[in-house]
This record gives structure tokens, sequence and C-alpha cells, in this order.
């Protein structure tokens, strides 16, 4: 996965973990819609205003830097570290 923010490997996949969990499918094939730009999957699990957002903050690498930084992503991190 590109990773233009700066993420660490484990970061990233545990991101990818949550979401996938979240949203109920594979985390492998969430990590190739979201690679290919395919949101029509997604949409039927978010809903398409939470799918507008998601690709709004996957277009600007700084908003989605700040979200990654926020101490509540980085307590969700974690928490997720300590499982």
């Amino acid at each position: 996965m590109q990773n233009p923010i700066h993420l660490s490997e484990s970061q990233a996949e545990q991101l990818l973990n949550t979401l996938s969990r979240q949203l109920n499918t594979d985390p492998h094939v969430l990590k190739q819609q979201l690679q290919s730009g395919n949101f029509q999957q997604l949409s039927q699990s978010m809903g398409s205003e939470s799918v507008q957002q998601l690709q709004q903050l996957l277009k600007d690498p700084k908003q989605l830097q700040q979200v990654m930084n926020s101490p509540q992503m980085q307590q969700l991190l974690r928490s997720f570290k300590s499982r």
C-alpha cells in the first residue's frame, strides 16, 4: 500500500484492519479497493456521505496526517497494539 503520509507499516496495517472490522469486510479486499479508488462496495457499507468524507480525506495528505496524529487516533492505535 502506498504510504504518502508517512505512517509506519504497522500503523497502516492497524488502520486497515480496524476499518475492515468496522466495515465487516476482508482487509485484503479493502486494501485493493482503496488502492484502486473503487469506493462502490464501501459505499454500501458506509453510506455515501461517509464515503465522500473518506475520499476527501484520502485526497488531502495533510488532513489525513492530522487525523492520524490526533490523540483519538493515537489512542485507538495503542489499543489495537495491546491486543
